[in-house]
């Protein structure tokens, strides 16, 4: 087999190379060089990362600081297993975390995971364990949203309302109920906002009811994320949604893994209905992509309830580089104030979507801080999916992300580029857009 080097401007292919790759039709550039919001590939050509990869970095690419972190660390203690050792790196991280958060988590803890997707299963199964320990054995049942997505692992693809994604495995997954997602630009119910009053937060409370007991938790994406292009609720939703997991004595989980980490303006996008979950789960910025990291944030009551021995965990959980990484991606948020900057940025981002208004293709777009969705008409995108589109970007030096919408609606496109943009790069990605639909 032909390796071509790394400064070839070759494409790469299955099955040409011996990588598995994500997309086996597709031919891959070769990318040498990431530094802010740009990515640039071995011939020099060059992108304005408008979607941060997979909506995944907070800080900017190339943060020399974070990758001494992480060389400091690995230099120290590279591994060491976390029922074995803690590690300065990981109490401080956890620390940092807690601190940035709002006050009503002051005492809550930190259980490090390696992605988004293990957080969300370690969330899961804490909730459970959580049952056990208030000796409901009854409870299993995780209630979540359609659409909305929290990962592909079996776990969390059993509570995740993506048909497309969990169609092949569905004789793997676990039955858990899902209810229809605060999605008011394409309600599932087929209603509008504020006359429906809010009856997607009622279907909530019908289906905690219908479990019959069986419930253990609740849940939500506070902004929704892709599977949903990045839609941000009305307040009273997540609000209702509270009173009702409250009410009812179950556990209410918040996936932030896209919406944390400052993404929305606020540290976490629950701030927004001012309401505070008993489990949050991070990803993607609080590692700024550096590596792969998650997060599970529990108040100290479902800790408590659930010691000395909750049975669950990973290889690298705990990880010592991963926890160097996640405080200095926190530590960068707080001094460069990045939350406030997301929320700063927010009118200069739909100032520069603004002309896609008068795309045909565009049937509608939305930002919240640094997260926007851009909505295909599924009559007028002359045929082009959100795939064709996130192609026509690239030709144009512009990365999207692009996501298949539900049947019988366009696709999406999601936009989140690194908290650290510049104004003149959201123009940009503006300017870039338009000639893509052009």
């Amino acid at each position: 087999m032909t390796v071509p080097s790394e400064n070839s401007a070759a494409g790469r292919k299955f099955p040409e190379s011996a990588v598995f790759y994500r997309d086996l039709e597709r031919t891959y550039r070769t990318a040498t060089r990431a530094r802010g919001a740009w990515v640039e590939a071995s011939d020099g050509a060059r992108w304005l990362d408008a979607c941060g990869g997979a909506l995944t970095i907070s800080v900017g690419h190339g943060r020399r600081e974070v990758v001494e972190a992480a060389t400091r660390q690995l230099a120290a203690v590279d591994y060491v297993h976390g029922a074995q050792f803690t590690t300065a790196a990981m109490e401080e991280a956890a620390a940092r975390l807690v601190d940035s958060l709002p006050p009503a988590y002051r005492n809550a803890k930190v259980y490090l995971t390696p992605g988004g997707a293990e957080a969300v299963e370690t969330a899961i199964k804490l909730a459970r364990a959580h049952a056990l320990a208030g000796g409901h054995p009854e409870r299993h049942r995780i209630i979540s949203q359609r659409p909305g997505y929290h990962g592909n692992t079996l776990g969390a693809l059993a509570v995740s309302g993506r048909d497309s994604l969990r169609a092949p495995y569905l004789p793997l997954l676990a039955d858990m109920p899902l209810v229809a997602a605060p999605w008011c630009p394409r309600c599932p119910l087929g209603l509008r906002y504020p006359e429906c009053e809010v009856a997607c937060a009622s279907e909530v409370d019908r289906a905690v009811e219908s479990a019959e007991g069986s419930a253990a938790a609740v849940l939500v994406e506070p902004v929704l994320g892709a599977s949903a292009g990045g839609f941000a609720p009305p307040d009273d939703y997540l609000r209702s949604v509270r009173r009702t997991t409250a009410e009812a004595g179950v556990l209410l989980i918040a996936d932030e893994v896209l919406s944390g980490c400052g993404r929305t303006g606020r540290f976490l996008a629950s701030e927004h209905a001012g309401v505070d979950a008993d489990i949050v789960v991070l990803g993607k910025g609080l590692t700024s992509g550096f590596l792969p990291g998650g997060a599970v944030v529990a108040k100290p009551d479902v800790v408590e309830a659930v010691a000395p021995d909750f049975r669950h965990g990973f290889t690298f959980s705990h990880h010592p580089v991963v926890a160097a990484v996640v405080r200095e991606v926190l530590r960068v948020i707080r001094d460069e104030g990045l939350v406030a900057r997301a929320a700063s940025l927010e009118d200069g981002f739909r100032t520069a979507l603004e002309p896609l208004g008068g795309e045909p293709a565009v049937e509608g777009w939305w930002v919240r801080g640094l997260l926007a969705g851009i909505a295909l008409h599924p009559e007028n995108a002359g045929g082009r999916s959100a795939r064709q589109f996130a192609a026509s970007a690239w030709e144009r030096g512009l990365l999207v992300y692009p996501v298949g919408g539900p049947e019988g609606h366009g696709d999406l496109v999601v936009l989140a580029p690194p908290l650290t943009i510049h104004r003149d790069e959201l123009g940009e990605i503006g300017r870039r857009l338009l000639s893509a639909f052009a």
